[in-house]
């Protein structure tokens, strides 16, 4: 994903790079810098989700005749957790103080945040493979497979709601 901040900066125009030198519009800029990188990796953070909530939907297409009606209530619970902290990501708002607040934060805690939406992103990536090994489960393990599934979106979702904690700690401390 490498760092958005810097890939955003460097695509500015001459126009851009002028306007830094008025007075204020600097500050104004660097905080647009930040939504438009703060919306950039909540758009990854969904799109993984969606590709997710995909697989599951292909798992349920394929579990309607060969699996006993519960398992297929185990998925839906599954999917409606796992679209509630997709809601949850996609629907904060760009630029508040938990999502990249360039007035409050300084460069070095955005850092800090930086990290902890890459490590988001790991935990995406971990139920994604939770969801594999779901699909290839037999019978006698899918329980099993579907609380593993269950626990990773409820961590994801936990840090999630963490981060905003996170981001006001940077506040108090600048």
């Amino acid at each position: 994903m490498g760092d958005l901040r810097r890939h955003i900066t460097e695509d500015e125009g001459s126009l851009q790079r002028l306007a830094k030198y008025i007075p204020g519009f600097a500050g104004y800029r660097e905080r647009q810098i930040r939504r438009k990188a703060d919306q950039m990796v909540r758009e990854h953070l969904c799109q993984m989700l969606d590709e997710i909530r995909t697989e599951l939907n292909s798992i349920v297409e394929g579990w309607v005749h060969d699996k006993p009606i519960e398992y297929l209530d185990d998925l839906d619970r599954v999917r409606g957790r796992l679209q509630k902290v997709r809601d949850t990501i996609r629907f904060a708002d760009y630029g508040y103080t938990g999502w990249f607040d360039a007035v409050k934060i300084k460069e070095e805690g955005l850092d800090v945040l930086y990290e902890y939406d890459l490590a988001l992103r790991d935990q995406i990536a971990s139920i994604a493979q939770t969801v594999e090994a779901l699909a290839r489960a037999d019978e006698s393990d899918i329980e099993r497979h579907v609380q593993q599934a269950l626990s990773a979106i409820h961590q994801l979702d936990k840090a999630i709601r963490d981060r905003e904690q996170v981001a006001m700690r940077l506040v108090a401390a600048e």
